[in-house]
């Protein structure tokens, strides 16, 4: 299948199961319809891209830059049983390719401590573990997890948030270095209310962790008033718009050549840019791998993110 998410995710897998409130109205299974992709999206198997990061240009050189940031199986689930036999081998491409970040995501929280590669040890510098959360409910089951889980990074997502959490007990951790939170969308209406959303983000202030705010969802509560943003790229600039975001600096990785093992210096990684005319409002963009300038914008004005967002 195509890759729907082209070069800023890597799904060496696709297809996933519900598997708690929050997967009610999954993106994955609406983009599968929308790209005719064959078969049931609850069937899980391996994609073409499995091998992507190891991909190379005619030069010679890694199709995926160092220092990029790949999120890892955004059309699936990296802890699904049903890629157990495919786990090993992305766990060793992520082990070779220590020059670059890569950003898992998962539900399924029970489950990583049993299959996270056997030379885990404290975590590999280059990937930062995080779990989905939704709702108090799904807070109280997975962060106690991540929290005894070692890693050298460790994040949270909050999306889609359909009720509020007292995130506190995992900021005050220290282990959290950037949360995501979005509303639901794609055809959800179960409501985000601001109320939730300004609790964390004060929260996030407090104790300085990257927060990014990046969408409303299409019902949208504030000061009693309810919203509807049926269009995403509204929701998303609403969010921006919030000022609920707080940007403290990047998150600093030790990255290390994976054929000699030298240190990377900031000048040998991938430094993103961001267009101004289509990224200066997108909570997301500190978290991002930048603009690939694809050509689908029609003005492309490339900055560095210092130009957006400057640190508080």
């Amino acid at each position: 299948m195509k890759d729907i998410y082209t070069f800023k995710s890597w799904n060496p897998w696709h297809g996933c199961r519900k598997y708690s409130e929050g997967c009610a109205n999954c993106y994955m299974f609406v983009l599968d319809r929308a790209h005719k992709v064959q078969g049931l999206s609850t069937e899980v198997f391996r994609t073409k891209n499995f091998s992507k990061p190891m991909e190379r240009d005619r030069k010679g050189n890694f199709k995926v830059p160092p220092g990029y940031w790949v999120r890892v199986n955004m059309t699936s689930d990296t802890f699904l049983e049903e890629a157990d036999p495919w786990r090993e081998e992305m766990w060793r491409i992520i082990r070779y390719r220590s020059d670059v970040k890569f950003y898992i995501l998962t539900k399924r929280a029970l489950r990583m401590a049993d299959h996270l590669p056997a030379d885990w040890g404290e975590g590999y510098e280059n990937v930062q573990l995080n779990v989905t959360c939704e709702n108090q409910r799904a807070f109280d089951e997975r962060w106690p997890i991540l929290r005894d889980i070692p890693a050298r990074h460790k994040g949270m997502n909050l999306s889609p948030l359909i009720g509020p959490i007292d995130i506190e007990p995992a900021l005050s951790s220290g282990q959290i270095e950037h949360i995501d939170l979005g509303g639901e969308a794609y055809g959800g209406l179960r409501p985000c209310r601001f109320e939730w959303v300004k609790q964390i983000s004060d929260a996030c202030a407090r104790h300085r962790v990257n927060f990014a705010f990046d969408s409303t969802g299409e019902v949208f509560i504030k000061d009693g008033r309810s919203y509807r943003i049926p269009d995403q790229k509204t929701q998303l600039h609403q969010a921006f718009r919030s000022g609920l975001s707080h940007y403290y600096g990047p998150v600093r990785f030790n990255l290390y050549d994976p054929e000699y093992g030298t240190l990377l210096t900031e000048e040998e990684l991938y430094h993103p840019r961001y267009n101004l005319h289509r990224c200066a409002e997108c909570s997301m963009a500190f978290g991002c791998a930048g603009c690939g300038n694809c050509g689908r914008c029609k003005d492309v004005e490339l900055v560095d993110l210092d130009e957006i967002w400057t640190p508080e």
